[in-house]
């Protein structure tokens, strides 16, 4: 009996990534969504897209992938976003000419 060998699945996938939120709200200005999915989520990466539905106003919506998804800019939850960290940046007035 020959034993068959399954390829390691890839750990760079959303549920291990640093953008993603599992049952996370695709509303952008929502708290928490009560119908979501545990195996959904949503990414953090690239600011909420601004949709016109049904609706009489726009809403922003951030894109919402299956944990099993991946893209180009992974990075290890481990490593994580700064969480809004605050960068300070030296600024400088030009002077006069």
């Amino acid at each position: 009996m020959r034993l068959k060998v399954l390829p390691m699945p890839d750990p760079r996938t959303c549920a291990a990534c640093a953008w993603w939120k599992r049952s996370a709200p695709k509303l952008a200005n929502a708290l928490r969504d009560p119908s979501a999915s545990e195996v959904v989520g949503v990414c953090h990466l690239n600011p909420p897209v601004v949709v016109q539905g049904n609706a009489a106003f726009p809403v922003t919506l951030y894109p919402e992938t299956h944990e099993s998804r991946f893209c180009g800019s992974w990075r290890d939850a481990s490593d994580g976003p700064t969480g809004g960290a605050r960068t300070v940046v030296e600024f400088k007035p030009r002077e006069a000419a």
